[in-house]
């Protein structure tokens, strides 16, 4: 019984070294591929436009933009101008380049890009009381989303929204074989 149990042990103690020989190549591996940094030359803003912090984690950060393992990138700003302004700008850019707009979200095609509605009124929220316990009319929420799609399938989906003139928005490339694994794993 002695014998069997430190065969097992034996056995166990290769599977462990081959185990962690194999992260230590993958963890390797890994570290030598360097994302495509086309994402950054993709996701453009407009001239006023502020970057601001992507929360995720990148795996490099170019020019202000997130690259991402997978070669997507993602782009956070803020603008201080009218959301029909800021969506003009960046509709504008698009339409000299080799991006088509799509008339579906990537995510939710059941939702339609903002290109024929423009920025959008968003309701909803705290209803905040003056002093007197009035209702303060509160400052309407405007949305835009717009989407893009190239002739290899490749996708760009900006976000814009926010009250007045204050403006947050969110710039994404998706590149074609992140796309169809999406899409596969969605059963579409």
């Amino acid at each position: 019984m002695h014998s069997r149990l430190r065969g097992v042990g034996e056995v166990w103690l290769v599977l462990v070294a081959l185990s962690c020989r194999l992260a230590a190549c993958a963890r390797r591996d890994s570290a030598r591929r360097v994302p495509d940094a086309a994402a950054a030359e993709i996701l453009w803003l407009p001239a006023q436009a502020v970057l601001e912090e992507d929360a995720a984690r990148p795996a490099l950060i170019t020019n202000g933009r997130s690259i991402y393992v997978d070669g997507s990138g993602a782009v956070v700003f803020s603008i201080a101008i009218k959301c029909d302004d800021a969506i003009r700008q960046i509709s504008e850019h698009f339409a000299q380049t080799e991006w088509r707009p799509r008339s579906t979200q990537y995510l939710n095609p059941h939702l339609a890009t903002s290109f024929s509605s423009g920025c959008q009124r968003h309701g909803g929220g705290v209803i905040l009381l003056d002093s007197n316990g009035r209702p303060i009319p509160p400052e309407p929420y405007n949305e835009w989303v717009g989407e893009w799609e190239n002739g290899r399938g490749d996708i760009v989906s900006y976000v814009v929204g926010g009250t007045r003139q204050q403006l947050r928005g969110y710039g994404s490339y998706i590149p074609r074989h992140v796309v169809e694994s999406g899409k596969r794993k969605l059963g579409r």
